[in-house]
């Protein structure tokens, strides 16, 4: 069952679940915002108890709550009164989680992997200046923003102080991305999440973490074993890169780097000892886009991880708020209604008829529409739009019985926007583009322009779909097809 609210966020949907709880995306109707709502569940099968998920809970929002950094993902509030339980509210991130951008991705792009590494570095090493140390960094918890940036979430097994400390009783990490000494009782610092960060970086270079296989035996190569070379796991990466690679996942760690800072600056020298240019500050335009494209792909709630040995309780949060389930509308996100208006009955019925045409995707699709208008008309045109022929979208628009075209072969003159802007369909939606599309409906709609593009960005995949759905909000019929117009000539 998903809540109606949790404190005073109305719930949209749910993400995920993970070790410690459900993601849910939400609204904050205090500031307008989407944000992630992470709640905890203590009722799960646990082999800790609820007050030792209690702590951990705590721990990462205190963690996080010290953390002021571009990558990493932001805490705004934090209250364990709420009758739903215990809750952290963070930075919403409409992209994907690390692996699942590999799996999409599985080809080496290097500049897209030197990008990513260069910035979680920068994140570890601010976290560890603050006295934070990660201690699961691994893809999946690491997230790709539609903007190219790569933040850092999932602090719930995070370590905050100064000092050192040795690990003993439970195990807690991930088996792929653990450090030897996190296994073997070993001194505990900084240097485990330099471990993991190779390990990551290993995994972006050449498909895959370095060691694979059970737990046990995940354990033992971890322990014993070296990794073969990058550039012999994979053809296509540079050897330049062998001797980074093996020095951030050195056994010993008074051998690997020193700090997350050192690695990044090794990392950047052999990256420009191949290079002209810097690494880049964010990832591609093509990563950008595989990162939009995971973000609307209708996923089932993922479960937490198997633990690396029977006395390591799951660990972290699971899948970040990256990509939506889509289970149930909470409140709308725009001044032009409520999903609280839009019964489950309705969205099913608009989510069976888009289902014939896009398949499972159409529940996030609905889902996501609906969070923009009150209106079944405009509903309708919207996901019209991300059909691919006139011939579906008559159908489509047939079945709910909006279709009003006098001719049946053509298309109703809404569902034609994205043709109109073909030039930019599959462009990256970028702050840029946003801020351009709020400059062109200002000259229409006036201030309430800046307010309407920010929301219909937080749900449009592109910037031709951006045009197509502020598109609507130009009521006048001689406008809406001026803007159209100068919408279709932006490059």
């Amino acid at each position: 069952m998903i809540p109606r609210s949790i404190g005073k966020y109305d719930v949209i949907d749910a993400l995920g679940i993970g070790g410690m709880g459900t993601v849910y995306r939400a609204f904050d109707t205090t500031l307008e915002r989407t944000v992630a709502v992470k709640v905890l569940q203590l009722d799960r099968g646990h082999e800790v108890t609820p007050q030792e998920l209690s702590a951990r809970f705590r721990n990462e929002a205190r963690a996080v709550a010290r953390l002021n950094h571009p990558a990493i993902v932001t805490i705004f509030d934090y209250d364990d009164q709420d009758p739903v339980g215990a809750y952290i509210v963070m930075e919403y991130i409409n992209g994907c989680a690390l692996d699942d951008y590999v799996k999409q991705r599985p080809e080496l792009h290097l500049e897209d992997a030197i990008s990513a590494m260069q910035q979680v570095l920068a994140g570890l090493a601010y976290a560890h200046r603050q006295g934070v140390i990660h201690r699961d960094i691994k893809p999946s918890n690491l997230l790709v923003t539609r903007e190219g940036v790569v933040k850092i979430t999932d602090f719930g097994i995070a370590k905050i102080g100064p000092r050192s400390q040795t690990q003993s009783g439970l195990i807690v990490g991930t088996p792929q991305y653990m450090a030897p000494e996190q296994y073997m009782g070993g001194v505990v610092d900084h240097r485990c999440d330099i471990h993991a960060a190779g390990a990551v970086l290993y995994e972006l270079l050449t498909g895959s973490p370095p060691f694979q296989g059970g737990a046990a035996e995940v354990m033992y190569k971890v322990c014993h074993e070296v990794p073969r070379p990058v550039s012999s796991a994979n053809r296509a990466v540079p050897p330049v890169f062998d001797s980074i690679v093996a020095r951030a996942l050195d056994k010993v760690a008074t051998n690997r780097f020193t700090s997350a800072g050192e690695f990044q600056e090794a990392l950047r020298a052999s990256w420009e000892a191949l290079s002209s240019q810097p690494p880049s500050p964010t990832m591609s335009d093509k990563a950008r886009l595989v990162a939009t494209r995971i973000s609307y792909q209708s996923v089932r709630p993922k479960v937490a991880p198997a633990p690396a040995s029977a006395s390591q309780p799951p660990s972290g949060s699971g899948p970040a708020p990256a990509a939506a389930s889509g289970s149930r509308g909470g409140r709308n996100v725009t001044d032009s209604g409520s999903l609280a208006a839009w019964s489950r009955e309705q969205l099913a019925e608009i989510e069976r008829h888009l289902t014939t045409f896009m398949g499972p995707v159409a529940r996030v699709l609905v889902q996501n529409a609906a969070a923009t208008t009150a209106s079944r008309q405009e509903l309708y045109q919207l996901l019209a739009n991300r059909l691919d022929t006139p011939e579906e979208r008559r159908r489509f628009l047939t079945a709910g019985g909006e279709y009003t075209a006098t001719n049946p072969g053509e298309p109703p003159p809404r569902a034609t926007n994205a043709i109109l802007f073909s030039n930019i369909v599959g462009r990256p939606l970028t702050s840029e583009a946003t801020q351009r599309a709020t400059s062109l409906l200002a000259r229409y709609l006036g201030p309430i322009a800046g307010l309407l593009a920010r929301k219909a960005a937080q749900t449009a995949t592109d910037e031709a779909q951006l045009y197509s759905m502020l598109a609507e909000k130009v009521t006048d019929a001689r406008e809406r097809e001026r803007f159209i117009k100068e919408a279709g000539q932006q490059r």
